[in-house]
């Protein structure tokens, strides 16, 4: 080979070995099918998805600035497992797009666990809001309090998931707070470790506990009384004791509310009239409840 044909066979080689390392790895929202669809959904904490259409002018708007926010969200939650942005072509993944009743575009969900949150994301649609959105849903959702004392002061108008435990690291904690990440939106979550609440539960044994909403509520607290190393039967707990029958409308629930195709029956009140709301859930509830009974 000649002197020529040599630096000329070097030269090609080292373009292309700097050809392959300025070009970016894979980047944007995940596209999302029914053959990876499943595998990300069970391995990862949080998943956003943009359900979207090409026909769609509102899609293509939105595409490149989740694409942008996906890029940002994993510069800043770059470990596996935690968060994945994706997104699904509905034409071409019907399927997909029916299991999650889809029948707008472009719609946002976030998977939980697995499991889909009831409420879809309606905030502003830019990298930042995307961004800060994925920020506060990381967040942990649970509160630890330091003396059983610190329990007297939580809110009377809230509903609380209250955890007492020996240690953090125990697998029945791992299970509640995976159940605190799916119902954060709901309900308030509390948890007490070690000697601080060692007089609230046997050892080894931790207990969990409902307060209701006293101050606008009838309900008594309760005790969870199913398997605690079961998320799927404490999740169902939770969100039963979570989700009430009679709800707060306000203008950030409304749209979510309507969507469910329920009738309505709505009080109206005086901001500081406590007593006729009490009154009323307990009417209606005991009412819904006996309906349910026949």
């Amino acid at each position: 080979m000649s002197e020529i044909h040599r630096r000329t066979l070097f030269l090609l080689q080292s373009v292309l070995v700097l050809w392959l390392n300025v070009q970016p790895a894979e980047s944007g929202a995940v596209q999302l099918k029914s053959d990876n669809l499943d595998m990300t959904l069970a391995s990862n904490e949080l998943v956003f998805i943009n359900f979207y259409a090409e026909w769609c002018r509102f899609s293509n708007i939105l595409q490149p600035i989740f694409d942008e926010a996906a890029d940002e969200v994993h510069k800043q939650f770059p470990d596996a497992g935690k968060v994945v942005m994706g997104k699904v072509d509905c034409d071409k993944e019907n399927s997909v797009a029916t299991r999650f009743h889809i029948t707008k575009y472009p719609t946002l969900k976030v998977i939980r666990n697995g499991q889909p949150m009831k409420r879809e994301y309606r905030g502003q649609r830019s990298v930042e809001a995307f961004t800060e959105f994925i920020r506060k849903q990381m967040e942990d959702p649970i509160k630890e309090f330091k003396t059983l004392k610190d329990l007297e002061h939580l809110d009377s108008k809230k509903r609380i998931i209250i955890g007492y435990f020996d240690r953090r690291d125990m697998p029945e904690y791992n299970i509640f707070r995976r159940v605190a990440t799916n119902m954060k939106e709901d309900c308030q979550f509390h948890v007490g470790f070690g000697d601080s609440v060692a007089q609230m539960h046997p050892p080894g044994n931790p207990i969990v506990v409902f307060r209701p909403d006293v101050a606008v509520s009838n309900e008594n607290d309760e005790t969870y009384t199913g398997k605690m190393n079961s998320f799927d039967e404490m999740n169902i707990w939770v969100q039963e004791k979570c989700v009430p029958l009679v709800r707060e409308i306000t203008f950030e629930n409304a749209e979510e509310l309507t969507e469910e195709g329920l009738p309505f029956l709505i009080l109206f009140h005086a901001t500081d009239d406590t007593d006729i709301i009490k009154d009323f859930k307990t009417i209606v509830e005991t009412q819904l409840i006996s309906e349910k009974r026949k």
